[in-house]
């Protein structure tokens, strides 16, 4: 893409002149063309090699583009997504609330305006260049030249061919006012940018995480970009309406059975269905625990202001992933988590046996598997992850148990700051700048996990 600014600082003076002459936005402008020539072109050439400019490569950038295209008055190309994309080579898609890239470096010019016109010494037909809070089109303004003096008592008074009789308006009781005014304005403007400078300076400053829970989640958080949240889902084979309506016929409605209640066929039941009266049912149901730890995560961004995109099942790709950090909840009902994870130590395997485990690929005789009989769990083992540079080029949390009770224990760990800090305790010194994988256990009572516990960790 080609930036149209840079040419601004090549501008021969026949071509400066006539985007000078090309504006008729500036009334200023239109009234001395010849007079302001010279005198804006050799301010916007200070402005650029004064002290507070040079210091700062964008803050020049900008300033050129947004003098450049207010005086040709082309306002279509003053505005936030096109100035992002022209001056700081930002994508055309990309997204102003989480990249307010613009907004800072427009209140760090006016802060270094401010700055340059208070060690700059203005005389009477001065020009000055503002860009007010609010608008990126500069403003071009010239100050007044003095007033004529009254003359004093005894003095010779001018004659006609001299000059004219002050009128009205030119009275010093008049000039004063007008200076107060100016003064005024000029005290609004200077504490308007400060505000912006110290709104800036607590945003850039803001404290560093302090406890352990921060500092695992430190990566995510210092992203401004919206993070990926992707939770997967189960397939669910349904009986057909068809098929329930025969069943109605044929069986009464159960005791606490009601209009507001499906119909629930016991097991023994379901072996007089074919299998042509089931139809499956992808990307619509959600494990208890899925949802459990999907509102954990979403909860700990809320908590802390962090914009998130919540995804679900297959409505993500590649590419989404590959725009910021994401977390992926859920292992085998959820294929990127194995497709992003199957490269680390600990992963997820069914091996030979349809029972699903964790699997240490490094020494390959750990392994971790469920515990249970007949449908049910009574113990369970998750994988909680934390890569800093993933498949995707970016961050990467995952967060998911061999059944459902596993995934919401892992999100219970990954959110809460005693477990983290009880992590942090017998971690390296450095332990939030690393790769890490926690291997958890749960016991499983009625459907419901118990505390977590760690029962190996990995670090790299």
């Amino acid at each position: 893409m080609a930036v149209k600014y840079r040419w601004f600082s090549r501008l021969k003076p026949n071509i400066f002149h006539s985007l000078l002459m090309a504006t008729h936005q500036n009334s200023l402008l239109d009234s001395e063309p010849a007079a302001a020539r010279a005198q804006i072109q050799e301010l916007v050439d200070d402005t650029l090699r004064s002290a507070p400019f040079r210091t700062s490569r964008q803050c020049q950038d900008l300033f050129r583009f947004v003098v450049e295209h207010s005086l040709a008055g082309s306002d279509e190309s003053l505005r936030e997504r096109i100035i992002g994309m022209e001056v700081f080579g930002r994508a055309a898609d990309y997204d102003t609330a989480a990249d307010p890239v613009v907004r800072l470096r427009a209140a760090d010019v006016r802060k270094r305006l401010a700055q340059f016109y208070q060690s700059r010494k203005s005389g009477p037909g001065d020009w000055t260049i503002e860009i007010p809070t609010g608008s990126y089109r500069a403003q071009f303004h010239r100050a007044e030249p003095a007033a004529a003096q009254v003359p004093a008592s005894g003095s010779l008074i001018p004659s006609p061919a001299e000059g004219a009789p002050l009128s009205a308006s030119a009275t010093p009781a008049s000039n004063d006012r007008r200076i107060k005014r100016k003064r005024l304005w000029l005290l609004a403007a200077l504490a308007i940018c400060l505000a912006v400078v110290l709104v800036y300076t607590l945003i850039q400053t803001r404290p560093r995480p302090t406890n352990s829970l921060d500092l695992f989640w430190g990566p995510i958080l210092e992203n401004p970009r919206p993070v990926l949240v992707c939770t997967g889902s189960n397939s669910v084979y349904l009986l057909s309406r068809l098929a329930l309506d025969k069943y109605k016929k044929t069986h009464s409605p159960q005791q606490d059975a009601s209009a507001n209640l499906e119909t629930l066929v016991p097991l023994e039941d379901l072996k007089d269905f074919a299998g042509a009266e089931f139809f499956p049912v992808r990307d619509t149901y959600l494990t208890v625990g899925d949802a459990w730890a999907t509102a954990q995560i979403s909860s700990l961004l809320t908590s802390h202001h962090h914009p998130f995109d919540l995804r679900f099942g297959n409505d993500l790709s590649f590419g989404d992933l590959r725009q910021g950090s994401a977390i992926l909840i859920g292992a085998f009902n959820n294929s990127w988590t194995l497709n992003m994870t199957d490269n680390l130590r600990f992963v997820f395997e069914s091996g030979d046996s349809p029972q699903m485990h964790i699997q240490d690929r490094v020494d390959r005789s750990r392994s971790w598997w469920p515990k249970g009989s007949q449908g049910n769990v009574a113990g369970d083992y998750a994988i909680v992850s934390r890569i800093l540079e993933s498949k995707t080029g970016g961050i990467l949390v995952t967060i998911a148990g061999l059944n459902h009770e596993g995934t919401r224990a892992a999100g219970e760990f990954a959110t809460n700051p005693q477990l983290i800090a009880d992590l942090a305790k017998n971690s390296p010194k450095d332990w939030n700048k690393k790769n890490l994988q926690v291997i958890l256990h749960t016991d499983v009572v009625n459907g419901i996990p118990s505390s977590p516990s760690v029962v190996a960790v990995h670090y790299w």
